[in-house]
């Protein structure tokens, strides 16, 4: 026959209380007498002697390594408020430290004098009163089991997310940074600076065009025996020279003026007295705001009063001095071009996209010409036959026109050139070298932004790695006493059943194990 004594008592931690209670070694309404317990607790704290084995004891608490030190230090009594794990268990510890730190207070009838060795003796007495202490420390195992120790393992796991996170988008902000440093490089090598001083540098590459615009005006110019031809064949189709059409007006201005004719010459049909060229000290000193470099332009300071072509900007402003009658009435004594209206015809975008109008439509004539020229078909030969043309048209032969078809598509193609127009663009608006230093500024950004971000997931990689070790000490802390708590209440209960044995199991085991 089994001996009943040779049989564990198994109870599962999430149902200690309750079988503690069912038992009736507890009663149902414990809690009622645990607040009063705590609160004497709180109070004989106050008055601890100065015992190292005391507070490694209550070190095995699982909140008090993480308040007991910051709290002190800061001279405060909050510390005792997070007590909530100093159990049964412990007061019958401290009351054993208690009778050999207080034994010179004991009497010859074997009671203490002191004040703390009564204090605590009253609570053990009340913990014991009913079991207390029983469902306390059931109590206290469940919350630690259910609660304190798979929060403490998902902060870890969490923290350990975070780590590996934090890492991998170092990693990405990293390639992020350098691809932005290249990006910027390959900006300044495509426009051609060395990106010291934007501003400045944008404006000398501008101050460039001035030799090609007068190389642009010079190919217009030598467009005039096409041009002529173009009038004299319009005269010969209408049988009348109308000499109110001015046909290609900008061309013809170029042609007969070359660089000398402006904006403010097409616009208003008179050359201005007086031609003011624009300043740019507004952008030059935004540059030195912003960088201590300098560039070295040989003292040109990007002034273009020396230069046939003077100056780019982009308010257009025309001052009139004299008489309020203005161009019209022939009363103005002295005109002057400001701003866009002192461009020569070529440097000026308007103007610039117009002459590349006319030079098309000049285009289109002779290609319309040339065709007709070669085609060899009877009709065309018999009325050729008949046909009495002018000198000036009849001479010219199709590879002429050819040549000159050559001509006009050479310079369409190097006004339509994409890093010419960039510069065009850059000579006739500050806002637009404004808007082209913001560009290249926010790519150079790009690096440090991307830096930035890079330095903070190391910080946060160094964050989360601390979070990490402090999660794992106060989870090592909360198992240890988990276990020891166990054990003691396992113990506890196997007194009462004459010592037999007792398993406290079931989701206890899951949660300490590693």
């Amino acid at each position: 026959m089994v001996n009943v004594q040779d049989i564990p008592i198994d109870i599962h931690s999430s149902k200690l209380l309750d079988w503690l209670i069912s038992r009736r070694h507890c009663q149902k309404d414990w809690q009622k007498n645990v607040l009063g317990i705590r609160e004497k607790i709180k109070n004989a704290i106050l008055d601890m002697p100065e015992s190292q084995e005391i507070v490694q004891l209550l070190q095995g608490t699982c909140v008090f390594q993480y308040f007991y030190i910051s709290c002190i230090k800061l001279g405060s009594s909050r510390w005792l408020e997070f007590f909530t794990d100093v159990n049964y268990f412990h007061c019958r510890r401290i009351v054993e430290i208690l009778q050999d730190t207080e034994k010179n207070t004991k009497n010859f009838l074997g009671f203490y004098s002191s004040q703390r060795m009564k204090d605590w003796l009253e609570i053990q007495s009340l913990y014991q009163k009913n079991n207390v202490y029983l469902a306390e420390s059931a109590q206290i195992l469940q919350r630690l089991v259910q609660y304190e120790i798979p929060s403490l393992k998902k902060q870890i796991t969490k923290a350990e997310q975070a780590l590996v996170e934090s890492a991998k988008k170092e990693k990405e902000y990293g390639k992020q940074a350098e691809d932005g440093r290249k990006m910027y490089e390959q900006e300044l090598l495509r426009i051609g600076i060395q990106g010291h001083s934007l501003r400045a540098e944008l404006l000398a590459l501008a101050a460039g065009l001035t030799s090609f615009f007068a190389e642009i005006t010079k190919d217009i110019i030598s467009l005039k025996e096409p041009y002529e031809y173009y009038i004299n064949f319009r005269q010969y189709i209408h049988q009348r020279s109308d000499s109110q059409v001015n046909l290609l007006p900008v061309v013809n201005l170029l042609l007969k003026k070359g660089l000398a004719a402006t904006v403010f010459e097409y616009k208003y049909g008179v050359a201005p007295d007086t031609i003011e060229t624009p300043s740019y000290d507004l952008l030059l000193k935004e540059d030195q705001k912003q960088s201590d470099d300098e560039i070295d332009f040989c003292d040109d300071s990007l002034n273009f009063e020396n230069e046939e072509v003077l100056g780019f900007a982009v308010d257009a402003q025309i001052d009139v001095v004299g008489d309020s009658s203005g161009l019209c009435a022939g009363a103005v004594t002295e005109t002057v071009a400001r701003g866009e209206d002192a461009f020569c015809l070529v440097e000026s975008l308007d103007t610039q996209k117009i002459i590349r109008n006319e030079l098309n439509e000049l285009l289109a004539f002779l290609v319309m010409r040339k065709e007709d020229d070669e085609r060899d078909s009877p009709s065309d030969i018999f009325i050729r036959g008949f046909e009495k043309r002018p000198s000036g048209i009849s001479k010219i032969s199709p590879s002429q026109i050819e040549y000159w078809i050559s001509e006009i598509k050479a310079i369409l193609n190097q006004l339509l050139d994409e890093k010419k127009n960039y510069l065009f663009r850059i000579r006739s608006s500050q806002q637009y070298v404004e808007k082209v230093v913001e560009e290249i500024e926010a790519k150079k950004g790009l690096e440090d932004r991307y830096k930035k971000m890079q330095a903070l997931m190391v910080e946060r990689q160094d964050e989360a790695r601390q979070q990490i070790a402090k999660a794992h000490q106060h989870l090592h802390v909360v198992l240890n006493s988990t276990k020891l708590l166990q054990q003691q209440l396992e113990k506890e209960i196997s007194l009462k059943y004459d010592g037999r044995k007792v398993n406290i199991m079931g989701a206890i085991t899951s949660a300490l194990a590693n």
